[in-house]
C-alpha cells in the first residue's frame, strides 16, 4: 500500500488569522484540494511545479477556496503546460470562473493545453487518474448553488475532506469512511451556524471515526489546537503529513 501525503498550501479560515494562509492541500503531489488565492505562491515556495498537477478539486465557490484558480491558469498558459488538467467542482464552477477571468485575464483560456471541467454532484462517483472521489453534500452557505465534501480513495488509502460546513450527516458519513479526515474547524468555540468549532463539534466528528483513524484540522482560527482529542492533528502552513 503506497504512502498518502497531504501537503498544506494553507490552513487558515477566510480571515487569515495570525497571518495563516487560506486553506488548501495537495495530495501525493498531484491533486490540489481547493484553490485559495495564494495557491500558486505556496506551491512555488515549496519548490513544486504547478504543471505537475493532474487536477484541482474545489468544494464551493467562496473566494478563499476558489480565487487562486486564475493564477494557476496563468502559470499553465505561459509556463509550458501541454497536458490536460481537470478542474472539479460543484455545478457552475466553469461559469463562475469564466465570469471572473473575462474581466481580469480575458485571454486566459486561449492556451495550448486542455481544461476538462468536471461537475461534482452527490451520488456521482468520479475517477481522476487513479484518485476515486465521491462528492458528499454538506451544510454551508445556502446562497451558493452547492457545497461539497469529498470521500476519496487513492492507492488503497481512504481519506475525506469536509470542505466548509456545519456539522451534518454528510460530515459524519465522511468521518466513518476515512482513515484520514481533513476537517474544517473554523474556530475554537465560535457559534457560527455554517461552520464547525473545536469544542462542540470536533468531539462528535472524532467519535464517529475509527479508533486508528486520524483527524486533521484545517480552515482554522489561530487558537485552535487538538484539545486532547485522540489521533488528532492541527495542520500547519507548508507542512506535509504522511500516512
Amino acid at each position: 500500500m503506497s504512502e498518502l501525503t497531504l501537503s498544506f498550501v494553507g490552513t487558515g479560515n477566510a480571515f487569515a488569522p495570525g497571518g495563516l494562509c487560506w486553506n488548501g492541500f495537495l495530495v501525493n503531489g498531484r491533486y490540489l484540494f481547493e484553490a485559495p488565492p495564494q495557491a500558486l505562491m505556496s506551491l512555488r515556495h515549496e519548490g513544486l511545479d504547478p504543471n505537475d498537477l493532474d487536477a484541482v478539486i474545489v468544494s464551493h465557490h467562496h473566494a478563499d477556496h476558489f480565487l487562486g484558480l486564475p493564477f494557476l491558469f496563468l502559470y499553465w498558459k505561459y509556463q509550458g503546460r501541454t497536458r490536460p488538467v481537470k478542474v472539479v467542482g460543484p455545478p457552475e464552477t466553469k461559469d463562475v470562473m469564466e465570469q471572473v477571468t473575462e474581466r481580469t485575464y480575458p485571454s486566459l483560456f486561449e492556451a495550448s493545453y486542455e481544461v476538462e471541467w468536471v461537475v461534482a454532484e452527490p451520488g456521482k462517483d468520479l475517477r481522476l487518474n487513479g484518485l476515486q472521489i465521491q462528492p458528499v453534500a454538506v451544510k454551508h452557505d445556502d446562497k451558493l448553488n452547492m457545497s461539497l465534501g469529498y470521500a476519496c480513495a487513492l492507492n488503497g488509502k481512504r481519506f475525506g475532506y469536509t470542505g466548509d460546513t456545519a456539522i451534518c450527516d454528510g460530515v459524519l458519513d465522511l468521518a466513518r469512511h476515512s482513515q484520514v479526515l481533513v476537517s474544517e474547524c473554523a474556530s475554537r468555540s465560535g457559534n457560527v451556524p455554517i461552520h464547525m468549532n473545536l469544542v462542540d463539534d470536533m468531539p462528535v466528528v472524532r467519535a464517529a471515526m475509527g479508533g486508528n483513524s486520524t483527524l486533521l484540522l484545517t480552515h482554522i482560527d489561530s487558537d485552535v489546537d487538538s484539545n486532547g482529542l485522540p489521533n488528532t492533528l492541527v495542520a500547519r502552513d507548508h507542512e506535509t503529513y504522511r500516512f
